[in-house]
């Protein structure tokens, strides 16, 4: 046998990667992406539109409680019935301080106190402010007032004792810090919604602006599963591509042995070390 005659021995070639594979991969990338860019989102809206603050006066009681944590939404837009902390220029509250009130009335409004039952109305339109402070009316103090572009008038929950728009007059919109969402007093989270007096008079719509955040708490545990799930999926997949390379290692290395026991050499096998040559007498 020549050498041109030999079969030379080749080891097998590697299997390529099946193309199913690969694409699972880039599935399973892609949904960590996912999973986490959405994680990342629903943190960083309410740490970017939303700052705490304390209230310490007693004005906006039973909504706000002296002590309770307040978490305000900023830059967003008011409606009537909001409660905002704002600022009021120096010349007329005669403090730097911020203050939590109610909205009343917006820009261009007519707001009035009293009608024959004793009621704010605004644009004609009474309100029924259930969220008043107990034993409270709505105002000691007449007044009727058109608000110009840019004002607001604010007013507190317990009438009796707040400081607002009755004395200071209309304050200006661009005073509002932000919008009061939600009021943390001890363990209970309470979300602020438009009062029913302001949805019932027409003068707000259903406030479903809360339902936000809510939706915003569900997406970020959504999110924190599928991280969870999507780990042990690829932790599992990890380990079972380690055993099975480990397996191929084994079997590479078991065929590289049979190779070195058996091959061609020039048309002839080379026999293992210790064996009977063809020559040697039986």
């Amino acid at each position: 046998m020549t050498q041109q005659q030999a079969t030379t021995w080749t080891p097998p070639a590697p299997r390529p990667e099946r193309r199913t594979a690969k694409i699972g991969r880039i599935v399973f990338w892609v949904l960590v992406v996912l999973a986490a860019a959405l994680l990342c989102t629903t943190i960083a809206i309410p740490v970017v539109t939303i700052q705490p603050y304390t209230e310490q006066s007693p004005t906006m009681e039973n909504t706000v409680h002296p002590g309770d944590q307040m978490f305000v939404v900023t830059g967003s837009g008011i409606r009537r019935g909001d409660v905002v902390v704002l600022r009021v220029p120096r010349r007329v509250s005669g403090t730097n301080d911020s203050f939590v009130k109610r909205v009343i009335g917006l820009p261009g409004d007519h707001v009035a106190c009293c009608d024959a039952r004793g009621r704010v109305t605004v644009n004609g339109k009474p309100l029924t402010e259930a969220y008043l402070y107990p034993g409270n009316r709505a105002s000691a103090v007449k007044f009727s007032v058109t608000l110009r572009r840019g004002q607001i008038w604010v007013m507190g929950d317990r009438r009796n004792i707040s400081l607002d728009s009755r004395k200071w007059g209309p304050v200006p919109e661009s005073g509002v810090l932000g919008r009061v969402a939600a009021v943390q007093r001890g363990s209970s989270l309470i979300a602020l919604r438009t009062p029913q007096a302001f949805v019932s008079a027409g003068l707000a719509p259903a406030d479903t602006r809360p339902d936000f955040y809510v939706r915003l708490v569900v997406a970020a545990l959504a999110s924190v599963a599928a991280l969870l799930i999507l780990t042990l999926f690829g932790t599992g997949r990890f380990i079972s591509r380690r055993r099975r390379a480990r397996r191929e290692e084994a079997e590479r290395a078991r065929r590289e042995a049979a190779r070195r026991l058996v091959e061609p050499m020039w048309g002839v096998h080379r026999v293992p070390p210790g064996a009977p040559g063809p020559g040697d007498a039986s």
